[in-house]
């Protein structure tokens, strides 16, 4: 059966293409609009799904929308309206940008739609005709499916894990009027233990304290995440907003509209530094959710956890629950934020376990094509057989190398082929790197570290190693760690590094390895190849331009080197 997956949402958009038990395609709508985390319909990612899997419409069986009612049938209907969504956002702090903001995103709507609710049975039967609009027309015949927000996460994660049985933990802002599902996994069916609703959101609780310290909700948590390890949590003399009640964990807060802080918390919040505040944020979630996870472990004697959701972009909470008592495994689905809600629709439809040992499902671009590239934009460059090799004497050499090669990978992180790679000896790197690029941060640059030195750079990675495959998990570095990889460890010795195995990208490896044999370091960093606040680049032109406004050393692109000249 092939299936084409869709995720239509307000912060995110893609599709994907399940070809039997094979995820052969996946891309998000921001690649190639060049607009992050950009919401509505993606006509473009489909469209590319089809180019990539080398498919036709006509070859799909099933159409799955990972999700009921979010966004809502009003948003479905008028899509020029969703579509100005990522506009408005900028307008959040003017009272007059808040109301236009709500109006965009329908947020009422999202929160209170309850998909079971025979409202919500209603708006589903209207919804097909509104989706027929939106498809190319040799799709609207296909069945169409609708599967719950949170229950696609839930899929994502353990149909695309090694485990058989797993407990399944999803957490986000809110999706179908939920917030936060722990279920058990067996074989092919998900069942649901525990929720929380939309109103009870720790996802939306982190968000609101984003935007409050001056950052952008729902793209800069992991810069609070970064700011935590530099801050104590216990000079924050403040209830945390979160109850348990009942069995139950309920938010005592009040959530204005755009996002604000209620009046008595940001007048109390006033007295402390960013730093200690992200570091109360921090300590409390992680608490919250550990307590939770740690019950339902207890409960369930379900020690194989699996995660998503982009509460769970997190590293450093994934890091606590791999280190509960008895936990023997955890693994995150790659892309753990509602692009991967395609996927997890696809992989709940199809009811079975899939192959998925990589994330190179995107775009991909042959010599021929990049040279042409190359010279409409008038570069000087150079063929190379042995690319990797090159490659490996720059980073040695203390130049920035920028790598495009073979397919975009999917999800937030670039593991290889859509990365800027630099050595990891550099603790400057952190400081000067990032003003090239415009960014501000405040985590170091994540290591990529060959497989056959996990151990010896990393403790307690047993029962983790799947999902460091995906940079989506910290660990504690080990002393060889620290003193040969300073760039990409933490204040508090931690790392979120890409384990990297010959068999999965033998290109990428080679990199590494050839930089090892001379240097003895089997890491060295990778960060996304991209400009401040834009996506990930997708093509050869993408990558140009990234390549000149960053000033980077060198462009590896294909089997060519480029060089930066000043202009």
């Amino acid at each position: 059966m092939k299936i084409l997956g869709i995720i239509d949402g307000q912060h995110d958009s893609g599709a994907c293409i399940l070809d039997n038990d094979s995820l052969v395609a996946a891309v998000s709508e921001e690649r190639i609009k060049r607009v992050k985390l950009i919401g509505g319909f993606p006509y473009e990612s489909i469209e590319e799904c089809f180019r990539i899997a080398r498919l036709s419409p006509e070859d799909i069986d099933m159409i799955a929308f990972g999700s009921m009612l979010t966004p809502p049938i009003f948003a479905r209907a008028f899509r020029k309206l969703q579509a100005m969504e990522h506009k408005v956002r900028k307008f959040e702090n003017k009272s007059f940008g808040a109301v236009l903001s709500n109006i965009v995103q329908f947020k009422l709507d999202l929160t209170k739609s309850d998909p079971y609710s025979l409202p919500g049975k209603f708006q589903r039967l209207f919804l097909k005709q509104i989706l027929k609009k939106d498809l190319p027309k040799s799709l609207r015949n296909k069945p169409i499916k609708f599967i719950d927000h949170h229950l696609a996460h839930a899929a994502s994660a353990f149909f695309s894990s090694k485990a058989t049985r797993a407990l399944a933990i999803t957490g986000d802002r809110w999706g179908d009027a939920i917030s936060f599902t722990i279920s058990s996994c067996d074989k092919t069916e998900i069942k649901r233990l525990f929720s929380m609703n939309a109103f009870d959101s720790f996802g939306d609780f982190y968000s609101l304290i984003t935007k409050y310290l001056g950052f952008k909700p729902f793209h800069h948590e992991g810069k609070i995440l970064g700011l935590s390890a530099h801050g104590d949590p216990a000079k924050v003399k403040i209830q945390f907003p979160f109850i348990l009640k009942n069995n139950k964990i309920k938010f005592t807060g009040e959530i204005k509209s755009g996002y604000d802080v209620w009046p008595s918390l940001k007048k109390q919040l006033k007295e402390y530094s960013r730093e200690d505040i992200s570091a109360w944020l921090q300590y409390h979630t992680e608490k919250f959710i550990i307590d939770i996870a740690r019950e339902w472990i207890e409960k369930t004697k379900l020690y194989d956890i699996v995660l998503s959701g982009g509460l769970f972009a997190n590293v450093k909470l994934n890091q606590r629950i791999h280190e509960l008592p008895n936990v023997t495994s955890v693994y995150i689905f790659p892309h753990m934020g509602d692009g991967g809600l395609a996927p997890g629709a696809c992989f709940y439809t199809g009811k079975k376990k899939i192959s998925l040992n990589d994330v190179y499902l995107g775009s991909e671009y042959d010599n021929a094509f990049i040279e042409k590239c190359l010279q409409e934009r008038s570069l000087t460059y150079k063929f190379y057989n042995n690319i990797e090799e090159e490659i490996a004497k720059k980073i040695a050499d203390k130049k920035i190398v920028a790598r495009f090669n073979g397919r975009m990978e999917f999800g937030p992180r670039a593991l290889g082929n859509r990365s800027i790679l630099y050595e990891a000896t550099d603790t400057s790197v952190n400081d000067w790197l990032n003003k090239r690029l415009k960014r501000t941060e405040f985590m170091p640059f994540a290591p990529a570290t060959l497989y056959e030195y996990r151990d010896k750079c990393y403790k307690n990675i047993q029962g983790a190693e799947f999902a460091a495959q995906f940079m989506t998990i910290t660990f504690d570095c080990t002393d060889y760690m620290i003193r040969t990889s300073p760039a990409a460890v933490h204040v508090d010795n931690t790392a979120r590094p890409q384990l990297v195995k010959k068999e999965i990208n033998p290109s990428f490896y080679k990199i590494i390895d050839e930089y090892r044999k001379l240097t003895s370091i089997p890491t060295v960093i990778n960060t996304s190849f991209n400009m401040h606040e834009e996506p990930i680049v997708r093509t050869p032109n993408d990558a140009i331009d990234a390549f000149l406004r960053g000033h980077l050393h060198y462009l590896a692109i294909g089997n060519f080197l480029v060089e930066y000249k000043t202009p």
